[in-house]
Order: structure tokens, then C-alpha cells, then sequence
């Protein structure tokens, strides 16, 4: 699931780290409060990613090796794919944290500023990671485990947001 040629973002930060509890997050700094999360983090028994309208939670398929995740800022919504769903985030200070629970996080600026954004999510190397991972499980080769870090990149994200307008004031 490739993101298209030709794609020019406003703005694009990238990070590659660990997916503690196999899971990566998005969220304005000031959205924190975990409203929502477990019913997202149920989603995700049968989708990619899910939101909470305050958070972004994606599965990934393994947290033995590190996997990359880009965040592309548009100006554009991007092709409709069948079956992939548009999620949701309030940005309030436009200030997101990128991480994953107990793991490394890292925060950038929006630089479309604060509102609220559609989210959609692309990915690749899902089955090859899940191969790789349930080889080194299934191996005799008594390194097969620490083996994996040379994976890294090889299961990644793309979270692909799009200004949609001001936050509602509730």
C-alpha cells in the first residue's frame, strides 16, 4: 500500500522505533487522557489503525524489531482506496507526539497549525515482518532473536493527514 508518486506533502516527519505492545500512537500533546483508547485498541483486532478522535492507534504485526513510520502533512486528501477507512483527529495546539506506549516518542509541529484533521493510513511489509518474525521464533539458531534488528524498516506506516477545518468548541 505505497503511497502514490507524484505526492508532495506540506510537511513530513519520520521516525523509526520498536512498537511496544506491537502498537504506535498519535496524539496532541494536550490529548492525553485515554478516552476511548480500548474500544480503538479493540478495532485493531480486525483493522490497521483506529482513533478515538483523539488519538490515533495503529497495529503493527510484531515489537521484536524496529518498524518506520512517516507522517505526511497535505494539502490534498488522497485517493479513496475500497475498504480503507477515514479517521479522525483533534489537533487543539497542532503539537503531535509520535511513539508507542512505555516506548521512545518524539513530537513535531503541524504546519497547517491546529484544527481538525482526517487521518488515513497505508502500510507495507506486514506479511514479510510477520515471515521474518515467526522464522526467527521457529529457529534453532541460538542468535535467531537478537538476528532481527537487521529487519528494521521492513513493516512501516504512513499516516497521511489533511486539514479539515477549526476544532469545535464543545
Amino acid at each position: 500500500m505505497a503511497e502514490a508518486e507524484g505526492v508532495h506533502p506540506i510537511a513530513e516527519f519520520a521516525m523509526t522505533t520498536v512498537a511496544s505492545y506491537r502498537l504506535i500512537t498519535l496524539h496532541d500533546q494536550d490529548n492525553d487522557a485515554g478516552v476511548g483508547s480500548a474500544e480503538a485498541i479493540d478495532q485493531l483486532e480486525t483493522a490497521i489503525s483506529a482513533s478515538t478522535g483523539y488519538e490515533l492507534f495503529i497495529g503493527c504485526v510484531q515489537d521484536l524489531f524496529p518498524v518506520t513510520v512517516r507522517v505526511l502533512v497535505r494539502d490534498d486528501e488522497p485517493g479513496r482506496s475500497a475498504g480503507k477507512p477515514r479517521l479522525s483527529l483533534e489537533c487543539p495546539t497542532g503539537r503531535l507526539v509520535l511513539g508507542s506506549p512505555t516506548g521512545e516518542v518524539a513530537d513535531f509541529e503541524l504546519a497547517t497549525g491546529p484544527g481538525e484533521y482526517d487521518v488515513a493510513v497505508t502500510h507495507h511489509g506486514r506479511d514479510e515482518a510477520r515471515r521474518v518474525l515467526r522464522e526467527a521464533l521457529e529457529s534453532t539458531e541460538p542468535d535467531a532473536l537478537e538476528q532481527l534488528g537487521r529487519h528494521a524498516g521492513l513493516e512501516g506506516y504512513t499516516i497521511s493527514l489533511w486539514y479539515r477545518g477549526p476544532v469545535e468548541d464543545e
